[in-house]
């Protein structure tokens, strides 16, 4: 099976901390960045097994300054682009001191933090954090599992670059667990349903391509309402911005009532349903 559209991956880390080098080794290619930094990359990667191929886009970013890429990644504008993703790959050179230890455990809250104000509790994104070789000697030895209880407290699965083979318990290490983890990701998107040009409620691909194209569009009117009033000039306060925020809140309670009243329904009947409950919601909106 092909997946059409699929989520994309997102791969990012500190400047200099070996996204491009896990890159090839895990896809057999990585970009050429034009200057010195890794930021704005895209790439793509086949991935093939015994179940799908996908040919799934890589977005590459560096994280320079915390603190910064936690607002920016916070923020209400980046729900969008989070909710695309299917997987993080977190690269970090491993630690010479407390203060680098100390700003991967933060770098890693950031992430998570990021991915529970855009999805909730609800994501199912996978997460991964991969150790990098580090030049400088000595480094800070902190044990395997030192790292996989730091990394579980932030929804994150260490895997240490260098290794190869498989563990004690017969799992594989390394870039190979990389590869296995983004195998069982589940990255069918609802971009890539085919909703048709058709009106009809007989063009809809089922309860999912409602559930789906009503997100789009109510995406799509936020932003629209967005550019309208910049072209006017208009300044939102916060007290605008927050009742938005409500307003969008009351429409993904309802579309969550509409989708578990249609589980129990014949397909006919429920695309019938969802679609009635789509127009309605927008006509509200």
């Amino acid at each position: 099976m092909e997946i059409k559209n699929p989520r994309r991956i997102l791969a990012l880390g500190a400047p200099e901390s070996g996204v491009l080098k896990l890159l090839r080794e895990l896809t057999g290619s990585a970009p050429e960045p034009p200057s010195g930094s890794a930021a704005g990359l895209t790439h793509e990667w086949v991935l093939e097994t015994k179940y799908y191929t996908a040919t799934l886009p890589i977005w590459v970013d560096e994280i320079p300054d915390v603190s910064e890429w936690r607002a920016a990644f916070t923020a209400p504008e980046a729900r969008e682009v989070i909710t695309a993703l299917g997987a993080w790959i977190y690269c970090f050179r491993k630690p010479v001191t407390q203060e680098h230890l100390s700003t991967i455990k933060n770098t890693m809250q950031a992430i998570a933090d990021a991915i529970e104000r855009a999805c909730g509790f609800s994501g199912d994104q996978v997460c991964l954090a991969v150790a990098m070789p580090q030049s400088t000697t000595p480094y800070l030895d902190v044990p395997s599992d030192k790292w996989e209880d730091m990394c579980t407290e932030t929804g994150f699965e260490y895997v240490d670059f260098e290794k190869t083979g498989k563990n004690e318990f017969g799992e594989k290490v390394g870039v190979s667990r990389v590869r296995e983890a983004l195998e069982a990701c589940e990255w069918e998107s609802a971009d890539g349903l085919d909703f048709g040009g058709d009106e009809d409620e007989e063009a809809f691909g089922g309860f999912a391509a409602e559930e789906a194209e009503m997100n789009m569009e109510l995406y799509g009117m936020k932003g629209a309402l967005h550019a309208i009033g910049d072209e006017q000039g208009d300044e939102t306060t916060a007290e605008e911005e927050a009742k938005e925020v409500e307003e969008l809140e009351i429409m993904m309670r309802k579309m969550i009532a509409i989708k578990e009243m249609g589980e129990g329904m014949p397909e006919p009947e429920r695309k019938r349903f969802a679609a009635n409950a789509v127009n309605n919601i927008l006509k509200d909106f």
